[in-house]
C-alpha cells in the first residue's frame, strides 16, 4: 500500500476554536457563578449539565479530523465515518472555489446523492462525480495538486 497524498483538516480553525472554547468556558463559569447569587436561585444541576455538554463539545472539535489520503487505485476520506472511493468509479471531477462546484452547475445529473466533506477555512476543494449517481465534493488546501494525481486528466 503506497501513499500518493495524505491530508489532515481541523474541522474548524485554530483561532476558532480558541475562541468557542473561552465563550463556552465563560458561560460554564458564569452559570457556577449564579449558584453562589442566591437572589438568582440557580440550581447546581444546571452548572454539571452545561460542563458535561461544553466539553464534549470542545473535546469533538479537537479531535474530530477530516483525513483524505490516496492509496495505491483508491481515494480514502474519513471523517465521522470512512469512505472509499476508487479510482474507476470516478466519471468527472471539478476544481476550485468549494461554494462554485458544489453547486454541481453544468453537470446537468438527477437524483444524485450529494455528500459534503468541508471543513470550514477552506476556499478550494474537488468535486468528483462517481457512478451510481453520486457526488461528492472535498475541501482540499491544493485542489490542482489532488487531481493530477487522479488516472484521467480533465480536458479543458
Amino acid at each position: 500500500m503506497t501513499k500518493t497524498f495524505d491530508e489532515v483538516q481541523d474541522i474548524m480553525p485554530k483561532n476558532a476554536f480558541l475562541i468557542m472554547a473561552a465563550v463556552l468556558i465563560a458561560t460554564d463559569v458564569f452559570i457556577l457563578l449564579c449558584y453562589f447569587i442566591e437572589s438568582v436561585n440557580t440550581p447546581i444541576w444546571k452548572f454539571a449539565a452545561t460542563t458535561v455538554i461544553f466539553a464534549a463539545m470542545i473535546l469533538f472539535c479537537f479531535f474530530v479530523k477530516l483525513k483524505i489520503s490516496i492509496e495505491d487505485d483508491v481515494i480514502r476520506l474519513r471523517f465521522l465515518k470512512s469512505y472509499d472511493i476508487p479510482f474507476g468509479d470516478i466519471i468527472d471531477y471539478k476544481t476550485g472555489d468549494v461554494d462554485v462546484i458544489r453547486n454541481y452547475s453544468g453537470w446537468g445529473i438527477k437524483k444524485v446523492t450529494f455528500k459534503n466533506l468541508i471543513s470550514i477555512g477552506y476556499e478550494q476543494g474537488i468535486s468528483l462525480k462517481l457512478t451510481g449517481r453520486k457526488v461528492y465534493t472535498i475541501s482540499i488546501a491544493d485542489p490542482g495538486h489532488f487531481a493530477s494525481l487522479l488516472p484521467m486528466q480533465k480536458k479543458e
